[in-house]
């Protein structure tokens, strides 16, 4: 402690460096000209700390002092807060034991502010700034090397390319690491050819917890033939463009299947029509009950067949969104039968919980199903992984005015860190075989279907989704309406009528039917809108003399409007 003392109370700046390069000792004084404290210096390489220093005139010096003993000297910038133009001149002497020391003394302010030589140093520490600002500035990874990798300098989003959180521990490290172990010689033999000429790689840069990301690098070698060695390697993440172009080369082989899919479809429907007819004839005229009942088993399977190609040919079918009431275990049933082989070749058995009492749900019922598909496979495929048998469980319930279906496996599940990412787009767990959209397709389909989508874990291991959809309510026509209305035992205060009530008819087409019956019913109607009022329904709300809501509108809107009706 007595030495640490000493040493911290020197004006210049002190520091020991072991034969392994490590640090052993940093005082006070190295602390204020470098801008680095003992805590981050100790114990760390100087090489990690110092990337620059390797394979230049520092290095030089270093190992001159260790091979002659002789003393040298060399002058660096500091990095220090506020010293912006100052330099410290650092001198190197052999130590105990093949260690190093170095003493660092601040020389700026020995030069006179005139001197020629106060004004270049103060213009390099412009120049070395400048280079700083902008090289932390470019939007795309960047990064320093040397010929074998190591990593000497990183700017911000070279860092976040390497999924590291401080870019202050990547010097020292070798991007080697990050490469997959099949691309690591192209990587090599590429730094190399770059000390001679420009170079261009494509690379998988790979880090937990992330799916492997693909890069587009060039390599260049920025220091003078005669100088050490500093490569730049810039590097552009392409990993959406590639998952993009993997995406389009799938819809058009999808495409181009689903030309197949409805030329074949129509030459198996054919016969199918055929066998259920025959079939159909034969259980009708059959001489004894058991050829009835095979008879009927052929139809059936016909019958089923048939349906298995009518889902095909939904989803090979280019159409707009058709929301209408969708039978759930219909769609269940039709997903099921189209990935039937699939989940017994992946040893999945298939539960369907989904109570009859369950509304219908208000979707496009191709698109229900291509989430439901979805669904399926990515259950199939979890479960698949985990190389044992499994379970998926399909079920429903019914919450408030919406329907609530459950996709439940027995795989591995997705780790909690990226459950809020499972939804991003090209975003996957299962490397290049996962083009990362599936989730993402469904979640818009979903939503464009005014419905919503969650998942989580299932304690003890695997996933659940939760698709969320709304119920598909009653609907009336205008006469069912009118008729109901019609009705004396019918009791209402107030009727809410849009003014636009479907294709042939209008809310005033009903006010001019209420009136007509002489009840004075029609003075309980308060029409609404969401459209501007043309001049032809201003018109008819001046002569029906009711009140309008314009949508959107709030509840004290409508208490005032009830209200008024009410006093009526």
């Amino acid at each position: 402690m007595e030495l640490k003392a000493l040493l911290d109370s020197l004006d210049f700046g002190v520091a020991v460096i072991a034969p392994d390069w490590r640090v052993t000792v940093w005082s006070a004084g190295a602390a204020r000209l470098t801008g680095l404290t003992s805590d981050r210096v100790l114990d760390q390489s100087f090489w990690v700390l110092f990337p620059h220093a390797r394979g230049g005139y520092v290095e030089e010096a270093l190992q001159d002092v260790l091979h002659t003993g002789a003393t040298r000297t060399y002058l660096a910038p500091s990095h220090a807060p506020g010293s912006s133009g100052r330099m410290f001149e650092t001198t190197v002497t052999p130590g105990p034991r093949n260690h190093v020391v170095l003493v660092l003394r601040e020389v700026h302010d020995e030069l006179p502010r005139e001197s020629r030589a106060a004004q270049i140093l103060s213009a390099f520490e412009s120049e070395r700034r400048l280079y700083l600002q902008l090289f932390h500035a470019l939007p795309s990874a960047a990064l320093v090397l040397t010929e074998d990798g190591q990593i000497l300098e990183t700017n911000p989003a070279g860092a976040e390319l390497l999924g590291a959180p401080d870019l202050r521990v990547l010097p020292g490290r070798r991007l080697a690491e990050w490469v997959p172990e099949a691309q690591r010689p192209t990587l090599g033999g590429a730094l190399r050819e770059a000390l001679r000429a420009r170079q261009r790689i494509h690379l998988s840069i790979e880090f937990p917890g992330e799916p492997a990301r693909e890069v587009d690098a060039v390599i260049e070698n920025v220091v003078p033939p005669d100088g050490s060695p500093k490569l730049l390697f810039l590097a552009l993440d392409v990993s959406k463009e590639v998952l993009l172009q993997r995406k389009l080369m799938h819809t058009d082989r999808m495409t181009q299947l689903g030309a197949l899919v409805s030329g074949v479809a129509h030459e198996i429907n054919n016969p199918l029509a055929a066998v259920a007819a025959f079939a159909e004839l034969l259980a009708g005229d059959a001489p004894t009950a058991s050829v009835r009942e095979s008879a009927e088993i052929i139809q059936s399977e016909a019958m089923r067949a048939g349906r298995v190609v009518q889902t095909l040919l939904d989803f090979a079918r280019q159409r707009p969104r058709q929301p209408q009431p969708v039978d759930l275990w219909d769609a269940v049933d039709r997903v099921l039968a189209l990935h039937t082989n699939a989940l017994k070749k992946s040893r999945v058995r298939a539960v369907v919980d989904v109570d009859e009492r369950i509304p219908p749900v208000l979707a496009d019922p191709q698109e229900l199903q291509q989430v439901l598909l979805n669904l399926v496979v990515n259950a199939e495929e979890a479960i698949a992984a985990t190389g044992r048998p499994g379970t998926l469980r399909l079920s429903a319930g019914r919450s408030n005015h919406h329907v609530v279906i459950l996709v439940e496996d027995s795989g591995p599940g997705i780790p909690p860190g990226l459950q809020e990412r499972a939804f991003d787009a090209f975003f996957t767990t299962k490397g290049e075989s996962g083009a990362g959209l599936g989730l993402s397709i469904c979640l818009g389909l979903v939503k464009a279907n005014a419905g919503r989508m969650y998942l989580h874990d299932v304690e003890g291991g695997g996933l659940r989704v939760g698709v969320e959809l709304p119920a598909a309510l009653e609907v009336i026509t205008y006469g069912d309406a009118l008729e109901q209305l019609h009705d004396g035992t019918a009791r209402f205060d107030a009727l809410l009528v849009d003014v636009h009530l479907d294709a042939t008819h209008s809310g005033f087409d009903l006010w001019d039917a209420l009136r007509m019956e002489g009840r004075g019913l029609e003075r309980r109607i308060v029409f609404t809108t969401g459209d501007s009022i043309s001049a032809r329904t201003r018109d008819a709300l001046q002569r029906s003399e009711r009140p309008v809501l314009k949508k959107p509108f709030n509840l004290e809107e409508l208490r005032e409007v009830l209200d008024r009706v009410a006093g009526e």
